[in-house]
């Protein structure tokens, strides 16, 4: 691993002129991590490490199943996931077992992710995140919010002068968040979309005041129709931190655009639907020791950008997080063909009806359970439920409305859902 002040410097000054150069530099990290992974970790004794194709794909269920084997500690899932949830709800955040910490994630997707980390491995994060997030040039002391379900090591480990950071606690309570945010006045806002939303609504009437230069959103789906609003409440570019359990992903650049974390992680393209610019990124981190993330598939359905980024990054660049995979509906078309209708399209079609303000889908046995806010919306949504099945030339199931319900600000709000 190397240092993380060279992390720092490559991920703010340092710039890779070309993909090419880029390529170059990353194999290179990505042919260490895969021969060293054989004598670090249990689980992939036996295996040459000479080639990605030597490792086997996994996804989450099979990693937490083979947690112990895949870390250098031998730490079971059982004993990190007691460390993590002592620390959770004693809001800690300072457990550890075998000397690595422990985080856990917020669990949406079923089964709860496990994470350890080593405090060389927090300070590449830190240094990657501060290389990325802040502007540039400084322009003056910056003051950083972010907005989130746990806080702990992590976040504790950035700290340089001029940067001041704040842990805010989403289980907190929406006016305890606002009272901490107006008291520190953040430069640099980074929060759930759920709560970017809030803190907007507040500012247009009058009951926050905030003034940030920068807001990223974190840990969930960022519609288009919240990034237009933020934008046109703050008057600042909307950007996203593509983090999880796996680890530091993406970020946009100053342009708004998503870029992949390419100089830290290895992505390859599972293909969905059909769609050429769609797919599912199986990831494998150059930067973990303590934990391995190799041939790792994400839940997430991302979309290759169709045209360069103006900042001319080398790095990926991504139109849109679109949501789960899991959350893809499949509906049937007119041959009577099972269709994948994406979840992005639901969402915009939906959001885009007059009168509504949110909702909730659940796909479940044939049936669409719609919840709409405010209720009188429901017929309008409906219908551009409705309309969207028909330009996509998919026979719309049978609908029913079922009472919207407002989520804990520290649930991952997950507009569409299949539950068969």
């Amino acid at each position: 691993m190397t240092n993380p002040l060279g992390t720092l410097w490559r991920s703010r000054w340092g710039r890779f002129t070309d993909r090419e150069q880029l390529e170059y530099w990353r194999q290179a990290r990505l042919a260490e991590t895969l021969r060293r992974a054989p004598k670090r970790y249990r689980f992939y004794r036996g295996i040459s490490g000479d080639c990605l194709d030597d490792f086997p794909i996994m996804d989450k269920a099979t990693w937490l199943e083979n947690f112990a084997g895949l870390n250098i500690a031998g730490v079971t899932l059982e004993q990190a996931r007691a460390v993590g949830r002592r620390a959770e709800a004693d809001r800690s955040f300072s457990g550890k077992v075998a000397g690595l910490s422990v985080g856990l994630s917020s669990g949406t997707s079923g089964r709860q992710g496990v994470f350890l980390t080593s405090r060389m491995e927090r300070a590449h994060w830190a240094a990657a995140m501060i290389g990325r997030a802040l502007p540039r040039p400084l322009g003056g002391r910056q003051r950083v919010a972010m907005v989130l379900r746990a806080g702990g090591p992590l976040y504790d480990s950035v700290s340089m002068p001029g940067i001041a950071f704040r842990f805010i606690d989403l289980l907190a309570g929406v006016s305890t968040q606002q009272r901490q945010l107006q008291d520190f006045g953040p430069t640099i806002l980074a929060a759930p979309p759920a709560a970017l939303d809030i803190y907007e609504r507040a500012v247009r009437r009058g009951e926050l005041s905030l003034r940030p230069r920068t807001i990223y959103s974190v840990a969930d789906v960022l519609d288009d129709q919240l990034r237009d609003r933020l934008h046109a409440t703050f008057q600042v570019t909307i950007g996203q931190i593509y983090q999880a359990t796996e680890g530091f992903l993406g970020i946009s650049c100053p342009q708004g655009t998503l870029h992949l974390n390419d100089d830290l992680v290895h992505v390859e393209r599972e293909p969905v639907g059909g769609e050429p610019r769609r797919f599912i990124p199986v990831i494998t981190d150059f930067t973990r020791v303590s934990q391995a993330i190799i041939r790792y598939r994400m839940g997430d359905v991302l979309v290759a950008a169709e045209k360069p980024c103006a900042c001319e990054s080398p790095l990926t660049q991504i139109d849109a997080i679109e949501g789960r995979a899991d959350d893809m509906l499949r509906l049937p078309n007119a041959q009577g063909i099972p269709t994948i209708l994406f979840a992005d399209f639901i969402r915009n079609a939906i959001l885009g009806a007059p009168g509504v303000d949110d909702f909730r889908l659940v796909h479940r046995h044939g049936v669409i359970e719609l919840a709409v806010t405010p209720h009188t919306a429901w017929k309008s949504a409906d219908r551009a439920l409705r309309e969207l099945c028909e330009r996509q030339g998919l026979c719309c199931p049978d609908t029913v409305r079922t009472d919207f319900v407002v989520e804990p600000l520290a649930i991952k709000r997950r507009r569409v859902q299949v539950a068969d």
